[in-house]
């Protein structure tokens, strides 16, 4: 997939059949628009060009001042939309500017003008331009009326709820980190580099990896206890991981990550790590005493084995 990051860099002289969103998450419904766009690309012996942006829209329009964090940062949605098949994706800088196109201008200058789009691929709930006029309906009048061709793809719905980003994050919001996985195709995942921490967990004999995130954007679902795989190494490594403040032997408010691997008691620091969340197993709690932590923590470790081995036994029938 070739990575364009303006306008400009983007080649003309072939049909161009596009899809055009944030597509943060890149999820089961993305991937079904995204299927949908390089099927028109073919049909029109074109490319299927994904256009998104960067940064995500609501850092430009949203409350001053108001976080906005992300499923997927740019690089990580730029490394997911890779393995789907797409001819390019066009990375836009979103700006104030750009913000305030109503949809009319937006089509004819961007879609048309700039990326001679013969076929226009979107989401039903999908909408741009100022107020977010640019609705699958207008976008449809639009298309007709400049003799582009517009497909309009139905929502994705699994067990009655609809496959979206928002889905997504609530499930993350829960702790429902194996249904977050069900929308996404994949499980939820966290990255960063492995620093320095109190050595705390040393010190009870489960040594944690405490990890700082590689974005301040990305969103953490729901403070707790979690089994994990942590990519490091070019293996793949089975653990726990706690999301939180550690409330028994700590006074911090800030929200940390540590994972402890079952099977690694080498040296990670500096070490970048790609943590899968696989299953949720309790809240972060408050123990009366160390010794009660401890316990629970072996407990974890000891249903986290049960379950990783329950999931291999499933994947080999």
């Amino acid at each position: 997939m070739q990575v364009y990051r303006s306008l400009e860099a983007v080649p003309h002289g072939t049909p161009i059949a596009l899809t055009l969103g944030t597509f943060d998450g890149v999820h089961l419904g993305h991937g079904r628009i995204i299927e949908r766009t390089m099927q028109a690309a073919r049909e029109i012996e074109g490319r299927s060009l994904l256009l998104t942006f960067d940064p995500h829209p609501r850092e430009v329009i949203g409350r001053k001042g108001e976080q906005t964090y992300l499923l997927t940062t740019i690089d990580e949605r730029i490394e997911l939309l890779r393995n789907t098949g797409l001819d390019a994706c066009l990375v836009l800088p979103f700006t104030r500017d750009l913000s305030v196109l109503d949809a009319s201008t937006f089509f004819q200058e961007y879609m048309l003008r700039r990326l001679h789009a013969a076929q226009v691929v979107v989401g039903v709930d999908h909408a741009f331009g100022k107020g977010r006029e640019g609705n699958a309906e207008a976008l449809r009048e639009l298309g007709q009326r400049h003799g582009v061709s517009v497909t309009v793809v139905g929502e994705l719905l699994m067990d009655g709820v609809k496959v979206s980003s928002t889905a997504v994050r609530n499930s993350l919001a829960e702790g429902k980190v194996r249904r977050a996985a069900a929308f996404l195709g994949r499980p939820y995942h966290i990255a960063g580099v492995v620093v320095r921490g109190e050595g705390i967990g040393g010190k009870l004999g489960y040594p944690t990896a405490n990890i700082e995130l590689s974005s301040p954007e990305k969103l953490l679902p729901r403070c707790g206890v979690y089994v994990v795989h942590a990519h490091f190494g070019g293996a793949v490594h089975e653990g726990i991981m706690n999301i939180g403040r550690r409330p028994t032997v700590s006074q911090q408010v800030h929200i940390s990550l540590e994972v402890h691997i079952f099977t690694c008691s080498g040296d990670l620091y500096g070490m970048h790590l790609r943590v899968e969340l696989l299953e949720r197993l309790r809240d972060e709690i408050r123990f009366d005493s160390v010794a009660q932590l401890t316990a629970q923590i072996e407990s974890d470790i000891i249903f986290a084995k049960e379950y990783l081995s329950r999931t291999q036994q499933r994947i080999n029938k």
